[in-house]
């Protein structure tokens, strides 16, 4: 391979290792083509592969017809004056190569059988490069490398002068994505954890971004759009049932998004069903000129009148210190019986219900009926089906 073909291939590797940041399925082939630059057995780097085992003969062999040396049990003062000097001169770039490599690979797993293997390769070729001591920094001692030199040596692995000169142009790139996917795994686990949150909440939500263009929804939001024809989702944008009520909604959000405020419109819907009521706020203007197809810009909070969500019995002991049938009678309350009724719903006489009302009122600071209602419904926020 010539000088310009070289550079040519490392520039695609290069290419190849920043776009497996945001695509961990491709690091295996990506470090499949660094096996190809730095050249050896092709196994030594297929992360879906099982760990071969090789006889003391074959190792033996291949150490001899790579590097003149025999295995590391047998070597000689010669040889193990060069592994010295290679260790010295190369021992450094090596380990840091190889741990780079490695964590690459287990970035791209999700498979734990694979998982396995890869740390059978990692304590086989890479760990035995740390002693106890270091183990703590995460710095390999001078003996650590060259206890790893000699392991490789014997496996049959040796890096001559050619394959030394790639691991030197393509171990930034390799420091730096690493960095950056650790940096964006760190994303994209806040992400999950916002929006496990954010599933939990009895009101919908949508984020939008400047164009009104929908990029994320919770799973109230998706019940909410999927169970009516009020509002629909679609790449051109929020849809209504006509087209007044499209314009509405896409002006609803083209306001906030421009004037950085916030608005509120209700929906209408099928006749005897309450509209639902949309509420967009502005996320602010800090979003980059060139991001408008993935920056968030705006919220849509959607609440549905019709769809009553009330606390469990449970968290209301937990929040007052009610009874079970204190609880039970408060949410009765709250679903907008009267005392009467919640009696007969409870099978309960009306005197043993007012007794019940009145211990309620007493925990929860309320006096009466409307106010312990409108208590609730300020719980109700958090959905106990997910």
């Amino acid at each position: 391979m010539g000088v310009n073909d070289s550079q040519e291939t490392l520039s695609a590797v290069v290419d190849q290792i920043y776009a497996s940041i945001e695509r961990p399925e491709l690091w295996p082939g990506t470090i499949r083509a660094i096996g190809d630059c730095i050249g050896g057995r092709r196994d030594f780097w297929a992360a879906d592969q099982p760990l071969p085992v090789y006889s003391r003969s074959a190792s033996q062999h291949a150490v001899e017809a790579m590097t003149g040396c025999h295995g590391t049990s047998l070597l000689s003062r010669a040889d193990l004056r060069v592994l010295d000097e290679y260790t010295q001169e190369f021992g450094d770039l090596i380990a840091r190569f190889l741990k780079n490599i490695f964590m690459s690979m287990l970035w791209s797993q999700k498979d734990l059988g694979t998982l396995e293997v890869i740390g059978q390769r990692m304590t086989r070729r890479y760990l035995q490069a740390f002693d106890g001591s270091e183990a703590v920094t995460g710095t390999p001692s001078k003996l650590g490398v060259r206890n790893l030199i000699a392991a490789l040596w014997a496996d049959g692995r040796m890096f001559r002068s050619d394959h030394l000169r790639c691991m030197r142009v393509l171990a930034p790139h390799l420091d730096r994505a690493l960095r950056l996917q650790m940096r964006l795994s760190e994303a994209n686990v806040q992400a999950n954890i916002a929006s496990g949150v954010l599933d939990r909440l009895t009101f919908g939500v949508i984020l939008v971004d400047r164009a009104g263009l929908p990029l994320w929804q919770n799973r109230r939001a998706q019940e909410i759009v999927t169970r009516s024809d009020a509002l629909r989702l679609s790449s051109t944008g929020f849809t209504g049932r006509t087209p007044p009520d499209t314009r509405a909604l896409r002006e609803l959000i083209k306001g906030v998004v421009s004037a950085g405020t916030q608005d509120v419109l209700a929906v209408p819907r099928e006749e005897n069903l309450r509209p639902l009521l949309l509420t967009a706020i502005s996320l602010g203007p800090d979003a980059p000129p060139d991001a408008s197809d993935r920056f968030a810009s705006a919220a849509v909070f959607i609440s549905d009148l019709e769809r009553a969500d009330n606390p469990t019995i449970d968290s209301l002991r937990r929040a007052f210190d009610l009874t079970y049938r204190e609880a039970e009678m408060t949410i009765a309350i709250a679903r907008g019986h009267g005392l009467k009724a919640a009696a007969a719903k409870m099978g309960v006489a009306v005197t043993t219900a007012r007794s019940q009302l009145q211990q309620a009122f007493a925990k929860t600071g309320t006096k009466h009926q409307a106010e312990l209602a409108a208590l609730v419904r300020t719980l109700t926020h958090l959905r106990h089906d997910v």
